[in-house]
């Protein structure tokens, strides 16, 4: 018996799930920290980047107790829902909103904006809708198809930071940055990126919701590439965690998306491949209904007893 197999089944499978369940606290206290405005935006969007880390946490400790489930599996998408679709959404909302230099108070550009972050969070619904639907066989297993939400709303997360950290307006007893500004003390955000921000959401809406392949992050057979890969993927926890240098953290996935956005359109191999049909080409032999609707003829039922008979005509 390996030491794996030693451990009680119950807690075996408990560990994936906790870490789960963890990161949706992540996700609940940046809404909360962003509906405090500009003063809350940068912990709400360092959670951000904490339920990240922790998404990697909980399938690599799933695959190495030996207890994934699908319970695991539905758990981790309402997560990532929750952190990269709902949490990056509100967090842009709140601040754009929030701050007097820009036009998203009131008005037209006020409603654009929410136009904008619905959009978004309804396209992260719906990659992580037909990520389920579709089961392991039908998809390549190295392949994603529109970038994953863990990756766009961390990208989100880690630019807004980065912005932020270089804004004269942002609060500096808001967060601890970590340590001085490594592009520089004269470098300052200009206005003008944050009133296109909601563009930027709407991309990374398109982006998550397009048939677009992107190869998963892996090892290769290039030890020298893995190493590479391996010291930014430590960078990037290691800051994460401690809440310093954004700028350190950014790099690795905006070049990752760069590179495979170019990929993905110059590639005739990587235009030539297409996802899975969405819907069913033929309408199955038997209705599909959820649970649920047993509570349905239960009440029906109910109603049809409660119901006088009828006296019969003459």
């Amino acid at each position: 018996m390996s030491a794996v197999e030693r451990i009680p089944r119950f807690l075996r499978y408990l560990a994936p799930n906790l870490i789960t369940l963890s990161s949706m606290i992540f996700g609940l206290v940046s809404l909360w920290s962003a509906s405090h405005g500009p003063a809350g935006a940068p912990l709400a969007a360092w959670l951000i980047i904490y339920a990240v880390l922790t998404d990697r946490l909980d399938g690599l400790t799933a695959r190495a107790l030996r207890a994934t489930s699908e319970l695991g599996m539905q758990l981790d998408s309402f997560a990532d829902f929750l952190n990269f679709g709902i949490a990056p959404a509100y967090l842009t909302l709140s601040y754009l909103s929030s701050r007097p230099d820009l036009p998203y108070q009131d008005g037209t550009a006020h409603t654009l904006l929410f136009i904008a972050c619905g959009a978004y969070m309804l396209c992260a619904v719906f990659r992580l809708a037909r990520y389920n639907v579709l089961s392991d066989d039908q998809i390549p297993t190295k392949i994603f198809f529109g970038f994953p939400t863990t990756l766009t709303g961390g990208l989100i997360a880690i630019w807004m930071l980065v912005l932020l950290k270089y804004d004269p307006t942002t609060p500096r007893d808001a967060i601890g940055f970590g340590g001085a500004k490594l592009f520089g003390e004269s470098l300052h955000t200009p206005l003008v990126v944050w009133k296109f921000m909601p563009i930027a959401l709407v991309v990374g809406g398109y982006l998550m919701a397009s048939r677009l392949p992107m190869p998963k992050v892996g090892m290769t057979k290039n030890k020298l590439v893995s190493v590479i890969l391996l010291l930014l993927l430590a960078t990037g926890y290691i800051c994460g965690f401690a809440m310093h240098y954004p700028e350190l953290c950014f790099w690795m996935p905006t070049v990752w998306s760069l590179m495979f956005l170019i990929w993905g359109q110059a590639s005739s191999k990587a235009r030539a491949m297409y996802p899975p049909p969405l819907f069913p080409k033929k309408d199955p032999e038997k209705p599909l209904e959820r649970p649920q609707e047993d509570l349905a003829d239960i009440v029906l039922d109910e109603a049809r007893q409660s119901q006088p008979a009828l006296e019969p005509k003459p």
